[in-house]
């Protein structure tokens, strides 16, 4: 049985009124002012990965800045990571902050209440970076209407009530210190203990917040110490809360951690993107940001977490991660704490309708199956775009080559389409199409110096000459590559560069919400079968190694432009369809060479030609 994840279009309708009886509704027994309170209630659902969808109440309590207010000038978060009412665009408002006179951070007018914080706020950044707040170096202050926050409720025991943030109000980093760390000495543990709930909550309201003793077991995937358990009044949730236990599914989250589940994909608020947090451009996650948890990964000085799309990853992150959010916790004491109704919120409310194919062309679509590697595969659109030499044919024929004394046809390209944009196309060899070392000596070497870069993108006897006549190399279009280090052994991968032809990096196949957005899986737990790629006939015979094993026969591995463990290896993938981060040397001779480009959207001279999978048909 396959279900495509991709087409997620929401109709409540599909959702059966089926509850289990486990997450039967359960009002509060001690106050009849709070009889909206009920457990989290699971539903099965035909519109999400898991079957499942959960309704949780929702109270307020406490306050924090969310809403910004701006002018007709701002234009600092991308309009679909927005949700409604997250930016107030009012000229005289902002112009009345501005020229208000600030006791302090904070201000009432008209009673309302607002919250200033200085452009250097956020944690800085080299350059401006994509899904991020952008900031403008003439905007010295940036104001924030302080709003109720919204809690969902987790769980009732008596007249207690554990509470989870509807949305993610902050971001900061998990410690500050590039160190091993554990929730118990964590900077974010002491911050949400000291300035986020003193900023939070009134005096009454702090008093009503419980002293809970919190469980910090060890990363179950890897061994990795959590520390011992601490008490806390807020926190932030674990592994077992999340995915790892029967309280997971009390909590309304999905048990385990198969499924891209709804139920753990949160936005952040306006505020916490001012502060760093990232959100995601991909379609169906458009706008989702990740949150911590508070065991550590594979590392003591990494944490694990949970990321746009609802997947958990156990190996983590780096503990002075700057863009993640934080998602705080609490119980409280229903006796005490005056709160108010909020509605409920269900996990099928964050998801949206996937794009809509334009003319046969769209963004790569997740399917689920069972019995493929990861549970899932993904398809591409595809276009055909300039000709090059490919199958083996027994005599020389018009519009051949020869090599070694056998005889190839040059065929039209077929090319992915790794994301539909608005006025281009972003697409990849759906083959690996040639082979030729990275670099033609061995020594240090970046893409930007690399020999494989002047060959795809040069003149003369080039990637780019033969593969594309001039009309189309007029339709290409020159892309800003960026050069990121290498994710794992942060090997330095030179500056960002211009070109027309380039090879995919790290975190376009691997390591970022790139991979997800391109159709790759963003992690290498099993080995993708998206990332599995043949050379051509016309490759084999220039040097690429053909796998003659197996479920792999017929694969081979191809360079990524990204550095390895030194700067004198390069990325690959292998045939498996792992990725090799440690890297291979630049000299490498029987790699694949699998070209990406960019194209004009509205260019008449490539042909959609249909789906392909992971098979690569």
């Amino acid at each position: 049985m396959k279900k495509s994840l991709s087409y997620m279009y929401l109709s409540v309708s599909a959702c059966l009124a089926v509850f289990i009886s486990s997450f039967a509704v359960t009002s509060c027994s001690k106050d009849s002012r709070y009889a909206y309170i009920h457990l989290p209630a699971t539903e099965d659902c035909s519109d999400t990965s898991t079957g499942k969808k959960t309704t949780w109440s929702c109270v307020y309590y406490g306050s924090y800045p969310a809403s910004e207010v701006v002018d007709s000038k701002w234009n600092a978060i991308d309009g679909y990571a927005l949700q409604e009412g997250d930016v107030i665009r009012d000229d005289e408002l902002y112009s009345r902050l501005e020229s208000s006179s600030w006791n302090g951070d904070y201000l009432e007018l008209d009673s309302v209440k607002y919250y200033r914080v200085g452009q250097d706020a956020a944690p800085a950044s080299e350059e401006v970076r994509e899904n991020h707040y952008y900031r403008e170096a003439d905007r010295q202050w940036h104001y924030f209407v302080v709003k109720p926050i919204r809690w969902r409720v987790l769980d009732i025991s008596g007249n207690k009530a554990l509470l989870l943030a509807d949305r993610m109000p902050d971001s900061i980093p998990f410690h500050d210190k590039d160190e091993e760390v554990c929730w118990s000495s964590s900077s974010l543990r002491k911050w949400l203990n000291g300035e986020f709930t003193e900023r939070a909550f009134a005096q009454e309201e702090k008093e009503a917040i419980l002293t809970t003793e919190v469980e910090n077991l060890p990363n179950q995937s890897y061994g990795t110490s959590s520390g011992g358990n601490t008490e806390d009044k807020v926190f932030i949730l674990s592994n077992a809360e999340v995915f790892e236990s029967d309280k997971a599914g009390r909590y309304g989250f999905e048990a385990s951690r198969d499924h891209d589940d709804p139920a753990r994909r949160f936005t952040s608020t306006a505020y916490a993107k001012f502060m760093g947090a990232w959100w995601s451009p991909v379609d169906v996650y458009a706008g989702n940001s990740f949150w911590f948890m508070r065991n550590s990964g594979y590392t003591a000085e990494s944490v694990t977490y949970i990321c746009d799309f609802g997947f958990v990853y156990s190996r983590g992150t780096l503990v002075t991660c700057s863009d993640a959010a934080v998602l705080p916790a609490m119980w409280i004491d229903l006796d005490k704490a005056k709160i108010e109704d909020a509605g409920e919120r269900s996990s099928t409310d964050i998801l949206h309708p996937a794009s809509k194919a334009q003319n046969g062309l769209h963004d790569p679509v997740k399917v689920e199956v069972e019995s493929m590697p990861g549970g899932a595969y993904t398809v591409w659109s595809s276009v055909t775009f300039g000709r090059y030499p490919q199958k083996e044919i027994s005599a020389a024929e018009p519009d051949s080559v020869e090599t070694g004394g056998r005889y190839y046809k040059t065929e039209p390209v077929r090319w992915r389409v790794l994301k539909v944009e608005d006025d281009s196309l972003l697409l990849m060899a759906d083959r690996i199409l040639d082979s030729v070392p990275y670099n033609d000596e061995y020594r240090d070497c970046t893409w930007e110096d690399s020999y494989i870069r002047g060959w795809l993108n040069g003149p003369g006897d080039s990637f780019i000459n033969n593969a594309f006549t001039e009309e189309e190399r007029q339709a290409l279009i020159l892309s800003d590559v960026s050069n990121a280090d290498n994710h794992y052994f942060g090997t330095k991968c030179g500056n960002n560069t211009k070109d027309y032809v380039f090879l995919l990096s790290e975190e376009e196949v691997f390591s970022s919400y790139k991979a997800e957005l391109y159709g790759f899986r963003p992690d290498d737990a099993v080995g993708d079968v998206g990332r599995r790629l043949s050379p051509t006939d016309y490759a084999a015979a220039g040097g690429a190694w053909v796998s003659a094993s197996g479920d792999t026969a017929g694969t081979g591995f191809w360079f990524l432009r990204t550095n390895g463990y030194t700067s004198d290896n390069v990325v690959y993938v292998g045939e498996k369809g792992f990725l090799y981060n440690r890297g291979i040397p630049v000299t490498c001779s029987d790699a694949g060479v699998v070209p990406v480009i960019r194209v004009r959207k509205d260019s008449s001279l490539y042909t959609v030609c249909g789906d392909v999978s992971y098979k690569g048909e």
